[in-house]
Formats: C-alpha cells, structure tokens, sequence
C-alpha cells in the first residue's frame, strides 16, 4: 500500500464523523501518520508527494487505528498520549485528556509566579494525567512542594508515569475532592499558596453540546456535575481553603463552565475572595478565573 493511497481512504472514511472541520481532520492524519511511522509532519508530506511505499505491518497498525477514529474514540487515547505545553503525557480512558484550555490556565499561572517561585506551594486538585503539576513544576523549579491529588488510582498510575517521564517530583495522593480534602499534608511554612482545579463542571444538560468522542470515552466522572449544584467541587475546594489556610495568601485558578461565568463569579465574591479577574480562552470563551484569599488572624 501507498501512503498516499491510504491519506484518500483516511478522509473518505472520517469525512462523516469529522464533516464539520477539515483543518481536523488533517490534524488527525497527521497526529496518526507521525506516531505510526515515528517520524515528523514535514517527512509524512515529503512521502505524500513522493507516494511512498509503506510496509504491510505498518500499514495493518494504520488501518486498526483508524477504524478506532471512525468509531469517535478521541485520537489521544488511540496513540495513547496527549500533547500539553508541548509535552507528551500518557493517557488512556482511566484520565480525562488535557486540552488547550487549560494550557493557557497554566500559562497564566507561570506568568503570575515566574519572578517568585520559591516561596511557593501548589496544590493541583484533581490532576489527572498530571499535566498540570508537572508543567508548573517543569516551567517553575524552584517550586519545592507541588501536591497533585485525585480520587482515582488508575489516574494517580498514569501521573506518576508522567512525573518519571519527565523526570519532577509531585507529591501524588489518594483524595476525594467531595470527601476528605482535608486529609491534604499542608506546609505551614510558605506564605504563598496556589490552588489550581480543573475539576468537573459540566452540567449533565449540557451533554448534547459536547462532540460524542467526550462523552462516549472519556471518564464520566471527571467532565459532569448535577445540573442543581454545578459549583460542587468548587464548593468543597473554598470550604477547605477556609478551615486549612488561616494565615497566608491563597490564589486559586480555575477552569470554569463558560455558560455561568456571571454566577460563578458571584459565587467566589459570596465567599470572601477578592481581586477576581476572569479570560477568555482560545475560542472566545469565559473559561478560567483568578482570585484571592486572605483570611485575617
């Protein structure tokens, strides 16, 4: 088989599932083609125009993959890894894939501590693949204490898979946001304390929006929340914050349900934090916030 032969059955196969987005689609063959072959984008083109020749077992490990696509499994958890800040983390259907979203969420984080790290102590409730401890610890080592917490251990298995990988240490435990946060070591001693979430917030009527390749792998538990209490997990996260840090200043970022930005941030005014700032993301939504608290002795 010919590698140009087989870029024609991938678009005739996916152009149903995929109708709506040609730029990716593209992005999807050539995510495929790079990790099959094991090589760059810029080699795939040269042997699309050359009309190269691909082996028979290559071209088999193609095939498999792309009938996977064509049943909406996400394309990350069918090469088994994501890109994040340019990054490859390890994923599988056990964690919830990183997205673009919250790259720039971190982003913001790096920006706000970049001079000042030291004094600093980070708390990435609900980590996941552990995208977003081991960036910060990545882009800010002088961090000395990044606590990445989650409930699930397969998840905890594939983070501390990616802390090794890239060679960080977060300290990963076992913790129920809903349940036993305060179970959370905390040291006492850094006047700084971040807490970053990119916890579930996605009402269950808002399933519909989402495209099937979300709902259909991706763990139900990390994407939705009832639709008469969306700011539970943030809920118990402020509670926490409350009753742990009685001294210092807490700065929390999160990720957010664009559709009840106003209400969310009438909630965090509610409970004490000040100095709110909310963004935009990438697509034009109200997606991430941050803000303050400062609890008076």
């Amino acid at each position: 088989m010919y590698i140009d032969k087989f870029y024609h059955l991938f678009y005739d196969t996916l152009q149903e599932v995929y109708s709506e987005d040609y730029r990716e689609l593209e992005s999807l063959f050539f995510l495929l083609t790079t990790h099959i072959l094991k090589c760059d984008k810029t080699t795939i083109i040269l042997k699309l125009s050359r009309k190269e020749k691909i082996e028979d077992y290559i071209y088999k490990k193609l095939i498999r993959k792309l009938w996977e696509l064509k049943k909406n499994r996400p394309i990350q958890y069918v090469i088994g890894k994501a890109y994040f800040f340019g990054m490859d983390f390890i994923v599988n259907e056990k964690v919830f894939i990183p997205r673009q979203e919250t790259e720039e969420l971190v982003s913001w984080i790096i920006q706000d501590h970049k001079k000042n790290s030291e004094n600093v102590q980070i708390f990435d409730l609900g980590t996941g693949s552990g995208c977003i401890g081991i960036t910060l610890k990545k882009k800010l080592p002088k961090i000395r204490h990044i606590h990445a917490v989650d409930f699930s251990p397969e998840s905890l298995f594939i983070a501390n898979i990616n802390s090794k990988f890239h060679k960080v240490k977060i300290f990963l435990r076992k913790v129920d946001i809903l349940r036993n946060l305060i179970s959370i070591p905390i040291q006492k001693k850094y006047p700084v304390n971040i807490i970053v979430s990119n916890p579930p917030y996605v009402r269950i009527s808002e399933k519909k929006l989402l495209h099937p390749n979300i709902f259909q792998y991706e763990p139900f538990q990390a994407l939705f929340v009832p639709d008469d209490d969306p700011f539970i997990f943030y809920q118990e996260i402020i509670s926490w914050i409350k009753k742990k840090f009685p001294e210092g200043l807490v700065c929390v970022y999160f990720e957010i349900n664009q559709f009840i930005h106003l209400d969310f941030i009438e909630f965090m005014k509610k409970n004490g934090f000040i100095d709110l700032e909310i963004r935009r993301d990438f697509q034009g939504c109200f997606r991430m916030i941050r803000a303050i608290y400062y609890q008076k002795t």
